[in-house]
């Protein structure tokens, strides 16, 4: 039965989310699988998608539309995205964090999803209507989808004042914190990126880390409208509208002159230590629905 909802999650970044929480859903249903959501497929459950999301891997000749198989193909690197950072965040805990911050989490289900120490606390940072609709469709399933974690929402948009919201919720400054941007610093404009930067360093006690993902290409696409345009004709997202092309310096020359040790990975670097091929699984080809993206870990020194 679906939701009964304010918010609108089948246009603009709303129908993203629910893509990309179909993509784990096809993610769980591999036999190579590198997650398990059994959360996933309750968000595209709950609402007529304008988008038919595929949420399981096809039968061997079973027939699959090219529509499918971007999806598909996609959904393939959604979840070499998706274990990237549980395993940034497991290490991370490990090590001593006490804090987890998802940044714009959307559909995000890793706090019922993975298993945490019980002095951990993880906070949620999106829009009241992201929020209110993820967990209305978890309630939905009732007890089969309980947090692991003490989990704290907190409704905010992030061109606001997200650091005192954060911190009216409870946040320690002085606790250890894994940061966690996944898949959005290409829809904000430079600036809000490097604002974004320098609160999460403002906020981040010594051992603190930070995880996200950056597209590497963003100055071609500026002046090759195509691509995006190509992209959103065969998935039937408005790629265009989505993503923010201004140029941008590389988060590690903020990131490095104020005390963080910056490592950087490719896509296809991440995906082959996972023992994954982002060759196109239908035609063998090298090539990719998605943008060239690099996936980059800070950690600030304990003094």
């Amino acid at each position: 039965m679906a939701v009964q909802r304010s918010w609108d999650i089948v246009t603009g970044p709303g129908i993203t989310a629910l893509g990309i929480a179909a993509a784990r859903c096809v993610e769980s249903s591999m036999p190579d699988a590198l997650i398990d959501d059994p959360f996933a497929a309750v968000f595209v459950g709950a609402v007529d998608s304008p988008v038919a999301f595929p949420l399981r891997w096809p039968a061997e000749g079973e027939p699959v539309s090219d529509r499918q198989k971007l999806s598909l193909h996609t959904s393939r690197y959604i979840g070499v995205r998706a274990r990237f950072y549980d395993d940034v965040l497991r290490d991370a805990v490990r090590g001593g964090a006490g804090q987890v911050v998802l940044l714009a989490a959307g559909l995000d289900t890793r706090a019922f999803r993975l298993p945490w120490p019980a002095d951990v606390t993880l906070y949620e940072l999106d829009q009241p209507q992201v929020l209110a609709f993820k967990d209305d469709v978890l309630r939905a399933a009732q007890a089969q989808a309980q947090p692991g974690v003490r989990r704290v929402t907190v409704g905010i948009d992030l061109r606001e004042d997200w650091a005192g919201a954060l911190t009216a919720a409870g946040f320690r400054p002085d606790v250890p914190t894994v940061w966690v941007a996944e898949g959005l610093l290409g829809y904000l404009p430079a600036a809000a990126e490097e604002h974004l930067l320098r609160r999460i360093h403002r906020l981040s006690a010594g051992g603190s880390s930070l995880a996200l993902d950056r597209f590497a290409d963003l100055d071609r696409l500026a002046s090759d409208a195509e691509t995006l345009e190509r992209l959103g004709r065969r998935s039937g997202l408005e790629a265009r509208s989505l993503f923010n092309t201004e140029s941008r310096p590389h988060p590690g020359r903020w990131l490095r002159p104020n005390g963080w040790t910056v490592h950087e990975d490719d896509d296809t670097t991440v995906a082959h230590r996972y023992g994954r091929d982002l060759a196109d699984p239908f035609t063998g080809q090298p090539t990719r629905p998605w943008l060239d993206t690099r996936f980059l870990t800070a950690e600030l020194s304990p003094t």
